[in-house]
């Protein structure tokens, strides 16, 4: 027989076991929000990139999607992003005051996205840069198969790669390029080529910029970019600006300051009413707008309605605006669900900020993103802990102004926001519901977050390419005589020409493209000094290369050593070289020529390069 001690302890432990399932569902309920603990929080980056420009067919890939998809206009770029472009596409793409544009067959991958870094990876085709903040500019890098380019300063700057062969065209400013533990700086009005050759030695060449249709493109985008009003009102760091100008004006508001007023919307129109919801990581549900100029005015600011308008208020001047993925209160709860009746599915709304309301994320953030995001237009916000620890307190109390103006509240069926679809044609407007919400305060019906779970993580696995896209560049297994395997079709190691004492330093000459003519060797030796091979050409002497400057800027696991200019006891020779022919493309699969011209370059062609930077035309970068 149990004693009453013992009785007595076991009515406590089945009490506690019986009492524990109620006690966890309501602390359950009273924690804070996973994604919005402060302990946790790791906040995204405050910009994003947009494109801004889609002509004919563009691809996006982004990790979350899993899979290659048609790319669109105000689509926000990340990181872990990929565009590509097929033959006839091209794109453009706004960071702020930075400007990527993409040729026709290109595919670039976006590596690291943040506040102060823009890295990308050219897997092949054509980009063309123009940088215009300085500050945006020391974060800028880009990397090819053949190594790492930086900018120095502003300016227009343009990477191609083909054929295991990458280029840098500086029409202004200065680029660097680094690999391998040697570094050459290119100047304005230069471009460079650079491989490796069969030992994985960085070669390069300095060859004439090209003037093609894209160069021409580029040319006219950028002029029209430079004609820029709204500079004026908001920083050039606000990514989507440019294209407020052609589709808007602006005007003085005693109250609220400077407001940009959209010219050719519909009739009924409302922010946030044309366009869909994309899930893009780290910010989740994401708006994209079908206007042309819809990104700024949906990412940064508040909607105000003024007489009987709606205008975009951008808020207080700030250097650099804080990105966000919409500005919207949620609508949802229970009070929605039983006033709409979607075939038996449920429904979720949102309506636009307006200026002093404050903006509460539904991602893992910190007190100061919190402020950050909020600064144009919110400074004393007081409830931060609340915001941060408990989302939904913070907006619950809370009555959100441009819900009583007209259209303002859009309520779509969960399943057409879940699936990505247009909200315009599944707008729930009229209903009785809807008009109830915008007839008096909202408070029991505002929620923290949108009641639409996340998608589905993709499944790991390789990145398969968009139908269309040519694919990237194989290595053949059948090469051409005299070809190692590791160079691409059409492509030869570059020789060097025997070191004659007195003669300077040995020249490692460039490799050129094999001509039709393979049977014949190439010359070995090189021409007395001051002899010429092609009578009628004027010798021009081959001058030594110039170290690269600005090395501060240099961080390789290795050291990197400064390319040093030759030490010659006696004067370099006299080599006349000429331009090869249309024919002597690099990578066009032909032969070899022995004739000594085919190694020339008219003397007009050395007179320019050599009037901007002594060069040093096909020649290893060599570490000291």
């Amino acid at each position: 027989m149990q004693s009453p001690r013992i009785q007595l302890l076991g009515t406590m432990a089945l009490a506690i076991a019986c009492a524990f399932p109620l006690l966890h569902a309501a602390s359950a309920v009273a924690a804070p929000v996973p994604s919005q603990r402060q302990d946790e929080a790791v906040d995204p980056p405050g910009r994003a990139g947009r494109i801004a420009e889609v002509q004919g067919t563009v691809w996006l890939f982004h990790p979350e999607e899993g899979e290659w998809i048609a790319a669109e206009r105000n689509r926000p770029l990340t990181s872990g992003d990929r565009l590509a472009t097929d033959g006839n596409g091209r794109t453009e793409v706004h960071l702020g005051s930075t400007t990527l544009r993409l040729d026709g067959g290109s595919e670039i991958e976006v590596l690291r996205l943040d506040d102060d870094n823009l890295s990308l990876q050219l897997h092949g085709g054509s980009v063309a840069a123009r940088l215009r903040s300085s500050e945006q500019a020391r974060g800028f890098e880009l990397h090819t198969g053949e190594g790492r380019f930086t900018v120095q300063r502003t300016g227009r700057y343009r990477f191609d790669r083909r054929d295991e062969t990458s280029f840098v065209t500086v029409e202004t400013g200065q680029a660097y390029y680094e690999a391998q533990g040697s570094a050459l700086s290119v100047n304005a009005g230069q471009r460079a080529e650079f491989w490796m050759d069969g030992a994985n030695v960085p070669q390069y060449s300095i060859v004439e910029p090209v003037r093609d249709g894209f160069a021409a493109w580029v040319a006219e985008r950028d002029r029209a970019d430079d004609r820029s009003i709204s500079s004026r009102y908001v920083s050039p760091e606000m990514t989507g600006i440019e294209d407020l100008d052609r589709h808007g004006h602006w005007q003085q508001n005693p109250e609220y300051g400077a407001l940009w007023v959209p010219r050719a919307v519909a009739p009924g129109w409302a922010p946030y009413t044309t366009g869909r919801w994309a899930w893009v990581a780290p910010w989740g549900w994401t708006w994209v707008d079908d206007a042309p100029w819809g990104f700024a005015p949906f990412h940064y600011g508040r909607w105000v309605y003024v007489g009987s308008s709606w205008c975009w208020s951008p808020g207080t001047y700030v250097r650099r605006p804080v990105y966000a993925p919409a500005l919207v209160a949620w609508i949802g709860g229970p009070r929605l669900q039983v006033g709409i009746s979607v075939g038996g599915g449920s429904a979720v709304g949102w309506v636009p900020l307006a200026p002093r309301e404050v903006y509460v994320p539904t991602y893992r953030v910190s007190p100061g993103y919190v402020r950050n995001v909020n600064v144009t237009h919110v400074t004393n916000i007081t409830n931060i802990t609340t915001i941060i620890n408990n989302p939904q307190q913070a907006v619950v109390e809370r009555d959100y102004r441009n819900r009583k103006f007209p259209h303002a509240v859009t309520v779509v069926p969960t399943s057409t926001f879940s699936s990505r679809q247009p909200v315009a044609a599944a707008s729930l407007r009229d209903s009785s519901a809807v008009r109830e919400i915008t007839s008096r305060p909202s408070r029991d019906t505002v929620v923290a977050a949108p009641p639409v779970a996340a998608p589905s993580p993709r499944r790991e696995g390789p990145v398969i390419r968009p139908p269309g896209l040519a694919p990237a560049p194989a290595v053949r297994e059948q090469r051409s005589p005299g070809l190692r395997r590791d160079q691409p079709e059409g492509v030869r190691a570059a020789p060097v020409v025997p070191h004659e004492p007195g003669n300077g330093p040995a020249v490692r000459e460039p490799a050129r493209p094999a001509l039709r003519e393979a049977s014949k060797p190439l010359p070995q030796t090189r021409p007395a000094p001051g002899v010429s091979t092609n009578p009628g050409v004027r010798p021009v002497p081959v001058r030594p290369v110039q170290p690269a400057q600005n090395f501060d800027r240099v961080r390789p696991e290795q050291p990197v050593q400064r390319l040093q200019p030759a030490q010659q006891p006696a004067p370099a020779p006299r080599i006349e070289r000429i331009q090869p022919t249309p024919a002597q493309t690099r990578g066009n699969g032909g032969g070899r020529d022995d004739r000594p011209e085919a190694r020339q370059r008219p003397p007009q062609a050395d007179q320019r390069l050599d009037e901007r930077m002594p060069r040093g035309n096909g020649r290893a970068l060599q570490e000291r």
